[in-house]
């Protein structure tokens, strides 16, 4: 599918547990580190104790039946004092990008924060060179925090 076709209008969604292997093919056109969602399915999906374990919500974009994108949101313990939420794992398909789908996506994260979830902050980390990313991150407001280095030393 290229850029100047036109798309459906996406829908959007929670994923489940039934999900994963959607789950798992979105996450490999990303640059995140792979993972084994198998392994956290409990953190994903509801922790047996919640208060030592993140929560996450996976918000899925399906266009035509498809699922096409996906952003997770890891959610503060509801006790905390700072609300504040982190977005992680925004990816799209290949062959679905440049239709404005991670914009829509994450406009419908960002309205479910504030709304449902009453969240005060939202963080999120990007890589300097992701310049695409970088320009959608902030065309939706959000603001540079701060910088960091990175080093390694081979041995």
């Amino acid at each position: 599918m290229g850029d100047s076709t036109p798309i459906a209008a996406p829908t959007f969604r929670f994923a489940t547990p039934d999900d994963i292997e959607l789950i798992n093919e979105l996450d490999s056109f990303g640059s995140s580190p792979t993972r084994d969602i198998h392994r956290e399915i409990e953190k994903y999906f509801g922790s047996v104790d919640p208060s030592t374990h993140e929560r996450t919500l996976i918000f899925l974009a399906e266009v035509e039946g498809r699922v096409v994108a996906k952003a997770e949101l890891m959610l503060p313990p509801r006790e905390a004092a700072h609300a504040i939420g982190y977005i992680k794992r925004v990816v799209v398909r290949p062959d679905f990008r440049g239709h404005g789908l991670a914009r829509h996506l994450l406009q419908h994260l960002l309205a479910y924060a504030h709304d449902e979830l009453h969240l005060k902050a939202l963080d999120l980390h990007v890589w300097e060179e992701n310049r695409p990313a970088v320009r959608l991150y902030q065309s939706l407001g959000f603001q540079l925090q701060h910088r960091e280095l990175y080093f390694r030393l081979s041995l």
